[in-house]
C-alpha cells in the first residue's frame, strides 16, 4: 500500500501543475497526461488516453466550481448546453473510433491542419480597446447568431467531442475557438464555458471507456485529485490575465498538440514506426520550438516597434 502511495504521490503533484495550466486556458490536460502515462507508466496507448479523459472530467468539474463562483461569472450554462448537443455525441464517437480504427492518422491530420489557423490567430490576437467584461457577458445573446454561425459552431463542437473521445485531450483545444471565434465570446468566457461542455463530454467518453475495460481509475483519480487543486489556482490566474493575453497563452499552448496529434515528431525522428514514445515526444517538443520561438520573437519586435512608435508620436 506504502509502496502504491509514494508512486502515486509525485503524479498528483505533477498533474496541480497541469490543472493550473488546463483550468486557465480551457483545456483537459490530455496533452500532457497521455504522454506522461505511456512513457513513464508504460500504458497502452488506448488506456493512457482513456485515464487522461478521466483527469480532463476532474479539472473540469473543478474549475467549472472555480469559475462559478467570480463575478461576474464568465460560465455561461446555456452557450455550454448548447455545444454539449453535439460534443457528446463526438466523444463516444471518438472513443468507437479509437477502439475500430487500425490507423487514425487521416483524421489526425485533418484535426491539425484545420486547427494549425486557429492556434496563430489566437498566437496574433490584437488588441481592439478596451471593453468592460461585464458589459460583453451582458450583451452577449445566442438567438442573435445566425444559422449559419450556429450550425457551425456544432459541428466544430463535435469535431471537439471526437478529438476528447478519440484523443484523451478533453476537448478545449477545438471548443474554446469556438466559442471565442464562431460564437463571438469574451475569451474569459469561452474558457471558463468550455470547462462547463467539457463535463459533459469527458463523462460521456470515461463512461464508454470504462465499460469498454480501459480506464486505470487509480492512475485516473491520482491525476484527478491533482487536477482539481491545480483548477483553482489556473482559474484565479486567468482573472489576472487581459483576454488578449490569454488568447496569444492559448494559441502557444495549442501548436503543441496539433504537433503531437499528427505525429510529426514521430515522422521526423522516429520514421521507421517503431514504438519508440520517448524519442517521438523529444522530436514533438523540438518542432513545437521551432514554430513558437520565431512567433514570439515576432511578437517582441512589432510590441518593441509598437512602443517606438507611439514614443515618437509623443
Amino acid at each position: 500500500m506504502e509502496d502504491i502511495i509514494m508512486q502515486l504521490l509525485p503524479i498528483a503533484i505533477f498533474a496541480i501543475a497541469v490543472g493550473t495550466v488546463s483550468s486557465m486556458v480551457g483545456i483537459g490536460g490530455g496533452i500532457i497526461n497521455t504522454p506522461l502515462l505511456i512513457i513513464v507508466f508504460l500504458f497502452p496507448a488506448q488506456d493512457a488516453s482513456a485515464t487522461a479523459l478521466v483527469a480532463a472530467l476532474c479539472v473540469a468539474v473543478a474549475s467549472t466550481y472555480a469559475y462559478f463562483r467570480q463575478e461576474p461569472r464568465p460560465v455561461m450554462p446555456r452557450v455550454g448546453l448548447f455545444l454539449a448537443v453535439t460534443t457528446i455525441p463526438g466523444s463516444l464517437t471518438g472513443v468507437v473510433l479509437r477502439t475500430t480504427i487500425q490507423d487514425d492518422y487521416v483524421l489526425r491530420v485533418i484535426f491539425g491542419l484545420a486547427l494549425f489557423p486557429v492556434a496563430l490567430k489566437m498566437l496574433f490576437a490584437k488588441r481592439r480597446g478596451k471593453t468592460d467584461f461585464a458589459s460583453q457577458i451582458l450583451a452577449f445573446d445566442l438567438s442573435q447568431l445566425s444559422n449559419r454561425r450556429l450550425a457551425v459552431s456544432l459541428g466544430g463542437a463535435f469535431i471537439g467531442g471526437v478529438a476528447a473521445g478519440m484523443l484523451g485531450i478533453g476537448g478545449g483545444a477545438i471548443v474554446v475557438p469556438v466559442l471565442s471565434i464562431l460564437l463571438g465570446l469574451p475569451m474569459h468566457a469561452a474558457v471558463a464555458t468550455s470547462m462547463f461542455t467539457m463535463m459533459f463530454t469527458a463523462t460521456s467518453g470515461t463512461l464508454l471507456n470504462y465499460s469498454l475495460g480501459y480506464v486505470n481509475p487509480v492512475y485516473g483519480l491520482a491525476l484527478g485529485v491533482g487536477m482539481v487543486f491545480g483548477a483553482q489556482i489556473g482559474a484565479r490566474l486567468a482573472t489576472m490575465v487581459d483576454a488578449v493575453q490569454l488568447k496569444r497563452i492559448f494559441g502557444l499552448i495549442l501548436v503543441f498538440p496539433l504537433v503531437k496529434m499528427m505525429r510529426l515528431g514521430h515522422l521526423w525522428l522516429d520514421p521507421t514506426g517503431s514504438p519508440n514514445t520517448a524519442l517521438a515526444i523529444a522530436g514533438d517538443v523540438i518542432i513545437w520550438l521551432v514554430i513558437v520561438v520565431p512567433i514570439a520573437l515576432l511578437r517582441l519586435y512589432q510590441l518593441r516597434r509598437s512602443k517606438e512608435t507611439v514614443g515618437a508620436a509623443r
